[in-house]
């Protein structure tokens, strides 16, 4: 085996940490694996010692925002990775348990809403910050055919059903390894986060995923439309997808969907 350690640290690269919730330290190791750094070598991007980037990367000291920085902008990592890592070196954020959640989300306000947006044809729900589903329209379930089973968004992308609904689904699997990699570590500590997880670290494709890419995502563009096969019909229709934070209570985000006309790949190559 080489020891040269910049070798062992190029061959290392793209082969990120297994799924689990991220820590400041492993997802700085991942990073510098995902760039083919050793240690000796980031130090002359970054010109943080090796012996403290070990430090860091073990989980053995949190770094000032300044030293965070310095890693940053060595690495020439995007805005959204930086904001990953410094939500990484932040205490968590709390949030309530998915049952609390759902019995509020359960409200007659909430579910008055709900019944109004549908009559209007908006595809709707309510979901926590770790996308587990508190309450919804019917023709939400029937937009993410079989989200019952999971009860989570994006559990349910991982499963069966996503792979003949979805005609993007290569898409839609890597960003939402990447906004799921987002929200365990602003939520690190919560009962949702572990849930999680654990539905999706069994899954080879979750795996492959995470271990490819560092890369992490906050929210969805509104022109970025989601593209689907009816599973029965096989009518393809685009939905533009929006959500938003309820005013009085922060912890429950309103998922809409909106039909719009087919825009999405050629479903003779899907």
């Amino acid at each position: 085996m080489s020891q040269n350690p910049a070798h062992r640290a190029h061959t290392n690269a793209g082969r990120g940490s297994p799924p689990d919730i991220p820590t400041l330290g492993s997802t700085c190791l991942d990073i510098r694996r995902e760039l083919g750094l050793s240690r000796g070598l980031a130090y002359q991007h970054h010109g943080i010692s090796t012996s403290y980037l070990f430090k860091i990367e073990a989980g053995l000291t949190t770094p000032k925002p300044e030293t965070l920085d310095k890693i940053i902008n060595g690495y020439g990592l995007d805005p959204m990775r930086g904001r990953h890592l410094h939500e990484l070196s932040n205490p968590t954020e709390p949030i309530p348990t998915a049952d609390r959640l759902r019995r509020c989300a359960h409200g007659t306000v909430g579910r008055s809403y709900l019944r109004d947006l549908e009559g209007r044809d908006i595809c709707a729900a309510y979901v926590d910050p770790l996308w587990n589903v508190l309450d919804s329209t019917d023709g939400f379930r029937s937009l993410l055919a079989g989200v019952d089973e999971t009860g989570n968004m994006r559990a349910w992308m991982f499963g069966p059903r996503a792979h003949t609904v979805l005609t993007d689904w290569p898409y839609e699997a890597t960003r939402t390894v990447a906004v799921v990699r987002a929200a365990l570590g602003r939520y690190r500590t919560s009962e949702q986060a572990r849930d999680l997880i654990r539905q999706l670290r069994p899954n080879n494709d979750f795996r492959r995923l995470w271990s490819e890419s560092t890369r992490v995502a906050y929210g969805r563009h509104i022109t970025d439309l989601l593209h689907r096969r009816d599973p029965e019909t096989k009518e393809l229709t685009s939905w533009r997808i929006s959500v938003a934070d309820l005013t009085q209570n922060s912890h429950i985000q309103l998922v809409t969907a909106i039909r719009q006309h087919y825009s999405g790949p050629d479903p003779a190559n899907t």
